[in-house]
């Protein structure tokens, strides 16, 4: 586990799942994109999660994913499954996540709002049910989280943790370093995109998750390197300079975070596809928009498809 953990380092590619135009599951783009980045930079690949449309998949679907994205790896990097659903099928996917050659689960957290306890015998129940590693990611904000994650930590397969985001700025960075000092093990305590990854570098985070190193990996690659090192001004000025320009593309039109992220991949020759309802679709008017924002960028500049429409 500790080897996982250290292979687990840096950025996380949090991959959407390429559809057809009948929304069934393209398993040979998803292969094909995983692929991709087998072959230039071989950072963590989370497939199936929320980026991943992984509530939209049935069980076999999900299955199906999971195993185009390790064939696509071919051992060359992590490659980590989404776990997201209720209890029953949240039990499911993982054991069809590690029967279909995952290395490592992200789970999800149960909708609805509970106590302390629930939350912990949702995870516990699941982490359990597998042998290989997972990160569990609460949500809300409840003071009861640091204590929860703590328990957790004491099952040999509980390797990481998203804190929860809190009522205020500080909190979860804040909490994220107050866990790793209370547990007895390493852990992988992970940031949830770039603005919280910014403020949890210096309390001892080694990774954080986003939509676009599907894009620009090297230029994620090089924010986490910075922020990790402690070099904050050279890491806020890839952010400023490198990120937040593609980071745009989640934001172009309201609801355009999964879709546009998939236009941006179909203008660089990969797999996107539309996504699965509900969601909003790109409008056709957009998406010329979209590659020119990837057309001006350093790390996609002349990658664009010719004659993208």
């Amino acid at each position: 586990m500790e080897e996982l953990i250290t292979a687990l380092d840096g950025p996380h590619n949090y991959l959407p799942t390429p559809f057809h135009s009948d929304y069934s599951v393209d398993l040979e783009g998803l292969r094909r994109n995983v692929a991709f980045h087998a072959d230039r930079d071989r950072l963590t690949v989370v497939v199936g999660g929320g980026y991943g449309e992984g509530w939209k998949l049935s069980l076999e679907e999900h299955r199906e994913v999971v195993a185009a994205a390790v064939a696509g790896a071919g051992r060359q990097m992590p490659v980590m499954a989404g776990v997201i659903g209720g209890y029953k099928i949240s039990i499911d996917m993982a054991g069809n996540a590690e029967k279909a050659g995952a290395d490592a689960l992200v789970i999800f957290p149960p909708r609805g709002n509970w106590p302390a306890e629930s939350y912990y015998e949702f995870y516990k129940d699941i982490l359990t049910s597998v042998s290989i590693g997972a990160v569990v990611l609460p949500k809300g904000q409840h003071d009861f989280w640091p204590e929860v994650l703590i328990r957790l930590a004491e099952i040999p397969n509980m390797i990481g943790f998203f804190p929860s985001l809190g009522a205020d700025e500080d909190y979860y960075p804040r909490t994220g370093g107050e866990i790793l000092e209370a547990v007895a093990k390493p852990l992988l305590f992970m940031a949830e995109n770039e603005p919280a990854a910014s403020d949890s570098f210096s309390r001892g985070s080694r990774a954080y998750s986003t939509a676009v190193v599907a894009l620009v990996p090297e230029a994620s690659r090089r924010f986490w390197k910075h922020g990790v090192a402690g070099e904050t001004a050279q890491m806020e000025k890839v952010l400023k300079t490198e990120l937040d320009p593609i980071l745009k593309i989640r934001g172009y039109k309201p609801g355009y975070g999964i879709s546009g992220i998939k236009v941006a991949m179909e203008a660089l020759g990969r797999a996107g596809g539309p996504v699965r309802p509900p969601g909003t679709q790109v409008d056709p008017a957009d998406r010329a928009g979209i590659a020119e924002i990837l057309r001006k960028h350093p790390e996609t500049r002349g990658q664009v498809v010719e004659g993208f429409t």
